[in-house]
Protein backbone atom coordinates (compact mmCIF):
# COMPACT_ATOMS: atom_id res chain seq x y z
CA UNK A 1 0.00 0.00 0.00
CA UNK A 2 1.28 3.24 -0.93
CA UNK A 3 -1.07 5.53 1.46
CA UNK A 4 -2.47 7.38 -1.05
CA UNK A 5 -6.13 7.36 -1.05
CA UNK A 6 -7.98 5.20 -3.88
CA UNK A 7 -9.01 6.14 -7.16
CA UNK A 8 -12.03 7.54 -7.46
CA UNK A 9 -12.66 5.91 -10.35
CA UNK A 10 -14.25 2.62 -8.00
CA UNK A 11 -17.38 4.80 -7.01
CA UNK A 12 -17.88 6.43 -10.39
CA UNK A 13 -21.30 5.75 -10.09
CA UNK A 14 -24.09 8.18 -10.25
CA UNK A 15 -26.54 7.52 -7.87
CA UNK A 16 -28.80 10.33 -8.75
CA UNK A 17 -29.02 12.48 -11.59
CA UNK A 18 -26.43 15.11 -10.98
CA UNK A 19 -24.18 13.17 -8.07
CA UNK A 20 -21.52 10.32 -8.38
CA UNK A 21 -20.88 8.42 -5.71
CA UNK A 22 -17.33 9.29 -5.41
CA UNK A 23 -18.20 12.94 -4.70
CA UNK A 24 -19.35 11.63 -1.00
CA UNK A 25 -16.36 9.15 -0.41
CA UNK A 26 -13.63 9.97 1.94
CA UNK A 27 -10.71 11.77 1.53
CA UNK A 28 -8.42 9.53 3.49
CA UNK A 29 -9.31 6.00 2.70
CA UNK A 30 -12.13 5.86 -0.11
CA UNK A 31 -14.95 4.47 1.91
CA UNK A 32 -18.57 5.99 1.56
CA UNK A 33 -21.39 5.77 3.24
CA UNK A 34 -24.68 8.11 2.16
CA UNK A 35 -27.69 8.63 3.30
CA UNK A 36 -30.50 8.69 1.21
CA UNK A 37 -31.81 11.87 2.81
CA UNK A 38 -29.38 13.48 2.56
CA UNK A 39 -28.85 12.75 -1.55
CA UNK A 40 -32.68 13.62 -2.12
CA UNK A 41 -32.29 16.77 -0.64
CA UNK A 42 -29.00 17.81 -2.38
CA UNK A 43 -30.67 17.03 -5.72
CA UNK A 44 -33.89 19.24 -5.08
CA UNK A 45 -31.16 21.62 -3.59
CA UNK A 46 -29.29 21.89 -7.07
CA UNK A 47 -32.11 21.97 -9.10
CA UNK A 48 -33.78 25.28 -6.95
CA UNK A 49 -29.98 26.77 -6.91
CA UNK A 50 -29.73 26.21 -10.61
CA UNK A 51 -26.03 25.20 -10.80
CA UNK A 52 -23.74 22.77 -10.03
CA UNK A 53 -22.95 22.14 -6.12
CA UNK A 54 -19.70 20.66 -5.40
CA UNK A 55 -19.16 18.45 -2.46
CA UNK A 56 -15.49 19.29 -0.66
CA UNK A 57 -16.60 16.63 2.15
CA UNK A 58 -18.50 14.11 2.44
CA UNK A 59 -18.54 10.80 4.43
CA UNK A 60 -15.63 10.66 6.76
CA UNK A 61 -14.02 7.90 8.39
CA UNK A 62 -13.52 8.49 12.31
CA UNK A 63 -9.57 9.23 11.55
CA UNK A 64 -10.01 11.64 8.54
CA UNK A 65 -12.73 13.74 10.87
CA UNK A 66 -9.88 13.81 13.72
CA UNK A 67 -7.63 14.58 11.36
CA UNK A 68 -9.45 18.08 9.82
CA UNK A 69 -11.06 18.96 13.70
CA UNK A 70 -14.56 17.59 12.66
CA UNK A 71 -17.06 17.41 15.63
CA UNK A 72 -16.76 13.89 17.70
CA UNK A 73 -19.96 13.49 16.93
CA UNK A 74 -20.26 14.80 13.54
CA UNK A 75 -22.93 13.76 10.63
CA UNK A 76 -19.94 13.22 8.70
CA UNK A 77 -19.30 10.01 10.32
CA UNK A 78 -22.44 8.95 9.16
CA UNK A 79 -22.80 9.71 5.43
CA UNK A 80 -25.83 12.25 6.77
CA UNK A 81 -23.65 15.41 5.59
CA UNK A 82 -21.75 17.28 2.78
CA UNK A 83 -19.66 20.79 2.70
CA UNK A 84 -20.04 22.64 -0.45
CA UNK A 85 -18.45 25.04 -2.18
CA UNK A 86 -20.36 28.52 -1.54
CA UNK A 87 -18.63 31.35 -1.96
CA UNK A 88 -19.06 34.24 0.51
CA UNK A 89 -20.96 36.75 -1.64
CA UNK A 90 -23.73 34.17 -2.09
CA UNK A 91 -23.93 32.05 0.93
CA UNK A 92 -26.86 34.05 2.32
CA UNK A 93 -29.05 33.72 -0.39
CA UNK A 94 -28.36 29.94 -0.53
CA UNK A 95 -28.52 29.28 3.09
CA UNK A 96 -31.79 30.44 2.73
CA UNK A 97 -32.63 28.37 -0.18
CA UNK A 98 -30.89 24.84 1.84
CA UNK A 99 -33.29 26.03 4.88
CA UNK A 100 -36.09 25.87 2.87
CA UNK A 101 -35.18 22.50 1.33
CA UNK A 102 -35.67 21.20 4.56
CA UNK A 103 -32.11 20.35 5.66
CA UNK A 104 -31.82 19.90 9.63
CA UNK A 105 -28.14 21.57 9.69
CA UNK A 106 -27.22 24.91 7.24
CA UNK A 107 -23.84 26.02 8.42
CA UNK A 108 -22.32 28.49 6.67
CA UNK A 109 -18.50 28.89 6.81
CA UNK A 110 -18.06 32.23 5.09
CA UNK A 111 -14.52 33.61 3.88
CA UNK A 112 -13.96 29.56 3.87
CA UNK A 113 -16.30 29.37 1.16
CA UNK A 114 -18.32 26.39 1.98
CA UNK A 115 -21.45 25.92 3.58
CA UNK A 116 -21.99 22.27 5.80
CA UNK A 117 -25.58 20.76 5.07
CA UNK A 118 -26.57 17.87 7.32
CA UNK A 119 -29.85 15.52 7.87
CA UNK A 120 -30.33 13.77 11.11
CA UNK A 121 -31.72 10.95 9.18
CA UNK A 122 -35.23 10.17 10.76
CA UNK A 123 -36.93 9.72 7.34
CA UNK A 124 -36.91 5.73 6.63
CA UNK A 125 -38.17 6.12 3.07
CA UNK A 126 -36.12 5.11 -0.23
CA UNK A 127 -35.51 6.61 -3.15
CA UNK A 128 -37.05 5.44 -5.93
CA UNK A 129 -36.80 7.39 -9.30
CA UNK A 130 -40.20 8.55 -10.16
CA UNK A 131 -39.70 9.61 -13.80
CA UNK A 132 -36.43 10.50 -16.05
CA UNK A 133 -34.06 12.61 -14.09
CA UNK A 134 -36.63 12.98 -11.22
CA UNK A 135 -36.18 11.75 -7.71
CA UNK A 136 -37.80 11.59 -4.73
CA UNK A 137 -38.58 10.38 -1.22
CA UNK A 138 -40.86 7.02 -1.49
CA UNK A 139 -42.94 5.24 1.14
CA UNK A 140 -41.14 2.89 2.95
CA UNK A 141 -41.29 -0.91 2.03
CA UNK A 142 -41.68 -2.28 5.06
CA UNK A 143 -44.61 -1.52 7.41
CA UNK A 144 -47.40 -1.71 4.60
CA UNK A 145 -50.65 -0.61 5.27
CA UNK A 146 -52.50 -3.43 7.36
CA UNK A 147 -49.05 -5.22 8.36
Amino acid sequence: STGEAPSLKVNNIFVSPHFRLAEFQCRCCGCVQLHPELLVKLEKLRDAWGSPLLVTSGFRCSRHNRSVNGAEASLHLLGQAADVVVLYDVQREFTELAEKMAFDQVIPYGKRNFVHLGVFGRDERVILPVRQHKWEMAVPLHGAAGT
